[in-house]
Parts: structure tokens; C-alpha cells; sequence
């Protein structure tokens, strides 16, 4: 469909102009004043009016295509990823944030907070604006980190902190059924380190 707008006095155009068959004329006002005089002027204008703002509707209707914002099968297991990730987290205590965890390592530096984190031995999950959050489940009572995290961060088969995360918390059956991270408490580091190996291994 082709639209031409008329230059000067319409009324004076039309005068001079004969409509060709199959055309229609068409009159566009975003003024609610000259809406109103149009459709009060005579039953054709408010039939082309319609006409036009059905087809305006259509037309955008035809454009926005829905199914195109909808997220499709990876990206819903991208969410469930996080959601399950979230929950294993809350399931484990929930998580430090950086000053506190730098009060219950005696108040080292930010720098040695992440040394630790870079060498594996403290684990960080991304929090809030993407600020580190340090778990909970992996200090002791005394405030101090659990051992062997280095160790078992070397021999699992990612660097993903949400998956070396779900790995401690969750029950292992190379383990019995016990939780990798209480049996870290418990000193058994040994056990635990050929456990993540042995999943590196299935894995592979």
C-alpha cells in the first residue's frame, strides 16, 4: 500500500483532481478536536478512520513477533542452572561477604582474601551485583577454613564455583552417602580428593 500526502489546500486539490478507481482517500489527524469535527461531518470518514486504525493495528501486530523475546530450552536451563545452584547454596548455610570473611580470617587484606580464592583454597560463588559471596559451609566452628579445599578444587574436573560448591554439599556415593564437605571437616581430605578425582574421570 502507497500513501500520498497532498501539498497546499486539499480542498482545492480535489477540486482539480479526479480519483482514480480502486483508490480510496483517506484523512490522518492526531488532533482529538479535528477527530471529533471529521466524524461528526459525515459516516464515510468515520468508516475510513476505522479502516485505518484497524490496519495500523495489523500492521504492528505483524511486525512484533512474541515468540521471538521468549527464552528458548538452553536458555531455561541456564535459569534452572542458577536456581539450583541458589538453592544449594541456601540449603548450605548461605554465604559471607567479603568483610566478614576477612573478620574471621583475623582481618587479612583483600588482596590475601583473593590469593586464596585464586589458589583454590577458599571458595567464592558471584552474590549480589556480582559481588563475591564466600559460603559458610566451608569454615569450622572456630571461624577457620576447612582443609584440603585446594586439594579438591586441583582434582575436580571444573573451576566452576557453583559446581565445586554443589560437589561439597551434596551426598556422594563414593563417600557412602555423606557429604564431601563433612567429611572434609572430619579430616579425611584423602577420601574426599579421590572422590572429585574419580569424578573427573567419569567425566572425562
Amino acid at each position: 500500500m502507497t500513501m500520498f500526502t497532498l501539498a497546499g489546500d486539499p480542498a482545492a486539490m480535489f477540486r482539480k483532481f479526479r480519483i482514480p478507481a480502486g483508490a480510496e482517500v483517506a484523512i490522518v489527524s492526531s488532533r482529538p478536536d479535528a477527530v471529533k469535527e471529521i466524524e461528526h461531518s459525515g459516516e464515510h470518514f468515520v468508516a475510513v478512520r476505522r479502516v485505518y486504525a484497524d490496519a495500523v493495528s495489523k500492521a504492528r501486530s505483524a511486525v512484533i513477533n512474541k515468540r521471538a523475546f521468549e527464552p528458548d530450552a538452553r536458555a531455561h536451563a541456564i535459569l534452572e542452572g542458577v536456581r539450583i545452584a541458589q538453592a544449594d547454596l541456601q540449603a548450605a548455610g548461605g554465604a559471607y561477604d567479603l568483610d566478614q570473611v576477612r573478620g574471621l580470617m583475623r582481618g587479612i587484606s583483600r588482596q590475601a582474601v583473593h590469593k586464596r580464592v585464586q589458589d583454590g583454597s577458599l571458595l567464592a560463588v558471584p552474590g549480589p551485583s556480582n559481588r563475591q559471596s564466600f559460603p559458610t559451609v566451608q569454615f569450622n566452628s572456630d571461624g577457620t577454613v576447612v582443609d584440603g579445599l585446594s586439594a579438591v578444587h586441583a582434582a575436580l574436573p571444573t573451576r566452576n564455583p557453583w559446581s565445586v560448591l554443589n560437589f561439597l554439599t551434596n551426598p556422594d556415593d563414593r563417600l557412602g552417602g555423606r557429604k564431601p564437605i563433612d567429611v572434609l571437616k572430619e579430616g579425611g581430605v584423602d577420601v574426599v580428593v579421590e572422590a572429585a578425582r574419580r569424578m573427573g574421570e567419569q567425566g572425562a
